[in-house]
């Protein structure tokens, strides 16, 4: 894998915790209508859904499924080869 995209978190308050990255980490913070709230610090971005949130996001084609500990992990490819809310 030569890099990771992003990690996938559900949380009650997607914009307050996108907010705490931004602040302790000078994440640059992206939010589209219909789309996780996301924070990118370097290559790396963090999504943050609202709880029972994550869906098919358009721009690409999730496969959401449980890990053995039941926490819930997305496999994503972008249509165009990457996540165009990078730019």
């Amino acid at each position: 894998m030569p890099r990771l995209d992003h990690a996938a978190f559900e949380t009650p308050d997607p914009d307050a915790a996108a907010a705490f990255y931004e602040r302790v980490f000078g994440a640059r913070v992206v939010k589209a209508e219909g789309h996780p709230v996301m924070a990118y610090v370097g290559n790396t971005g963090f999504a943050f859904h609202e709880l029972g949130g994550p869906g098919d996001h358009g721009i690409a084609k999730g496969l959401f499924f449980r890990d053995p500990d039941a926490r819930q992990l997305e496999a994503i490819t972008h249509r165009s080869g990457d996540d165009p809310r990078r730019q």
